[in-house]
């Protein structure tokens, strides 16, 4: 992408917690026969099947794409200028993290967005198009691995991969060096679609948790302002002594970070 890759501090935005719902708790409690006290990551004490997982959602780092290059004495790429007099360009920066209950770990989840266009006067739809997800990064990566993140302005970016030197080409973005480490498979979803997500699935190697980057290119109508609307859904394993049982669902629900009293299953924020 280009300078936000780099070295900008996102403050929390939303804090989730995920518990199984009541039905498979029981069912968990009588076919284990196990309901030993443990302390979930908060500190409380509470029964193994009934620990929260912990899921925040950092506050999005977006910077205007043409001011950014402009700023910085760069051309703008013919294939973005030719669609500027519609549309404006945005680089977004996203950042999770995944905590999971003890005695458990996170089998799969998928951390999405829903690109929502709405006019600025409310009178008003607007009249060219939706918002869309114009780029997004990893789209495919394996296991963990550290991505060399090249950043300055070009037809088309390459973010080379450590010591093989294979590379994922992306239209957008290069210029200095970085390193951006991911766990686990991740999958992008959505490309050029209003509903961008990313996957997350455990290898025999790593586990689901820690922070994650997540990085995309938003373009959207002149006329409109876009809202981002962030859902998760994940399933978690607990594991008894060395046997994993079956993955369950996790109910989640989320509050600001600023404030405990609002408590939803669909955090939002104004994008751009």
């Amino acid at each position: 992408m280009s300078e936000l890759f780099g070295n900008n501090v996102q403050q929390t935005l939303f804090e989730g917690e995920g518990q199984l719902a009541e039905e498979d708790v029981l069912f968990l409690e009588v076919t284990s026969g196990i309901r030993p006290p443990v302390r979930d990551a908060s500190g409380k004490i509470t029964t193994l099947f009934r620990a929260k997982s912990y899921f925040s959602i950092g506050e999005p780092i977006v910077l205007p794409l043409a001011q950014l290059l402009t700023e910085r004495g760069e051309a703008i790429p013919a294939e973005i200028k030719l669609q500027m007099q519609q549309f404006d360009f945005y680089q977004v920066e996203l950042a999770c993290s995944f905590q999971t209950a003890p005695g458990c770990r996170f089998h799969d989840a998928r951390f999405a967005l829903t690109l929502q266009t709405l006019p600025y006067d409310s009178q008003a739809s607007p009249q060219s198009g939706k918002a869309i997800a114009y780029d997004l990064f990893p789209r495919t990566l394996e296991d963990e691995r550290p991505v060399r993140i090249k950043r300055s302005f070009a037809p088309e970016i390459k973010l080379n991969f450590d010591s093989a030197s294979s590379s994922l080409a992306l239209p957008l973005f290069e210029r200095t060096e970085e390193f951006v480490s991911y766990t686990a498979r991740v999958e992008a979803f959505d490309l050029r679609g209003t509903q961008p997500a990313w996957s997350f699935t455990r290898t025999a190697s790593h586990e689901i948790g820690g922070p994650q980057k997540l990085f995309m290119v938003v373009r959207k109508p002149k006329d409109a302002q876009v809202k981002a609307i962030f859902s998760l859904s994940a399933h978690v394993q607990f594991v008894i002594g060395k046997i994993a049982l079956d993955p369950f669902p996790l109910i989640w629900l989320f509050r600001r970070h600023d404030t405990r009293a609002t408590i939803t299953d669909e955090p939002a924020v104004p994008l751009c």
